[in-house]
């Protein structure tokens, strides 16, 4: 369809509202068909012309579009290639209220303004300012200083990628998967909500600001002081630490040690209740100076598991097993022991002992 306009000159609109550009098929020009699904344009600034002669702002880009002048308010849309042989590249440019849809987008965002990244591939970006959502982060991407921005199920792609934070007001990541590195954050807040399995390292170069993460990922922190990280989530380590899953704790204690109390467990982070606890023995039978052994809590009024009557070494007999059954309440820093009586047994006596127990409240275990 068609329209005159005030100067009498007629302007073609495509029927579908949208201009578009091919830097492989593409040809220059701005006359009528040159911008159309049938023949579309290869030059950018031919692109805007057209999209001034059409009233519309909508893009369809195939091939390698670097951006050349600003471009506020603008739609840009692809067709999700993972090539880079189809990459639009910024280039410094205001793309303030723009947004870009199954694009793969590069170079650096320009502009005060927001934009808006849906379903792309953002590579090796730079003065990310807005909101992404199931985007893929590729490489390395860098936030704009002191502005707020948001990504929403987004991912890493082709590998770890670097998020360089610097000083952001408010930087949102939800549902966030994958490998990531958080580096050279000096101010700010970033907030992290990772889904399951997301591994996330946070680099010496994080010397500022607030760093907070939750939900189920691996952390490592390797932050300068200064920069406050507090790990709210629960790892895949952690995860058996939940209040009431029961949890296994297991140790070695050498029997061919002098007579003294020696540690096996001791409460960690939260308080844990202790269900049962067994001792077994090497394939060889006890002796030696060994007299007996007995295990306690180092609690004023000590907790017994196995005491020396049952400890005796008439009872430690090749691969014997002494077992308790509970409950016993371990606190914070409280220790399991094993004391032997006696002497050592003449040569190494590697017995195995494994506790089960239940975190209290939520990260509680026997270290």
């Amino acid at each position: 369809m068609s329209k005159i306009d005030e100067a009498g000159q007629l302007k073609r609109i495509d029927i579908d509202g949208v201009i578009y550009f091919d830097s492989i098929l593409g040809i220059a020009g701005t006359t009528y068909p040159i911008g159309t699904s049938e023949l579309p344009s290869n030059t950018i600034a031919d692109v805007i012309t057209l999209c001034g002669l059409t009233n519309t702002r909508h893009i369809n880009v195939r091939g390698i579009l670097a951006l050349t002048a600003a471009m506020t308010a603008y739609r840009f849309e692809g067709y999700k290639h993972l090539d880079i042989a189809h990459t639009i590249d910024l280039n410094t440019q205001d793309v303030s209220v723009s947004s870009f849809h199954r694009l793969i987008v590069t170079g650096a965002q320009g502009g005060a303004g927001l934009a808006s990244y849906d379903d792309c591939m953002l590579l090796s970006m730079t003065g990310f300012n807005g909101v992404a959502t199931l985007c893929g982060l590729i490489i390395a991407l860098t936030l704009k200083a002191a502005t707020s921005s948001g990504f929403i199920n987004c991912y890493s792609y082709l590998g770890t990628c670097t998020i360089n934070l610097g000083t952001p007001t408010l930087a949102n990541f939800v549902n966030l998967a994958g490998s990531f590195i958080l580096a050279n954050q000096t101010n700010g807040v970033t907030n992290i909500w990772a889904a399951n399995g997301c591994e996330i390292v946070i680099n010496a170069s994080c010397t500022g600001g607030t760093i907070n993460i939750y939900g189920n990922a691996r952390v490592t922190d390797n932050s300068a002081a200064g920069c406050t990280v507090t790990n709210y989530t629960i790892n895949v380590s952690a995860d058996s630490r939940v209040a009431g899953k029961l949890q296994i704790a297991e140790t070695t204690i050498d029997l061919d040690q002098v007579a003294a109390t020696y540690d096996l467990f001791t409460g960690t982070t939260q308080d844990v209740i202790v269900e049962s606890l067994v001792i077994r023995m090497p394939d060889i039978v006890c002796g030696g100076a060994l007299t007996s052994i007995s295990i306690q809590t180092d609690d004023t009024t000590p907790q017994e598991f196995i005491d020396p009557a049952r400890g005796a070494v008439a009872n430690l007999t090749a691969e014997a097993q002494l077992a308790w059954e509970g409950p016993v309440l371990i606190k914070v820093g409280t220790k399991i022991q094993l004391t032997i009586a006696g002497g050592a047994h003449g040569v190494e006596y590697l017995c195995d002992v494994v506790a089960e127990c239940r975190a209290v409240v939520l990260g509680g275990y026997l270290a």
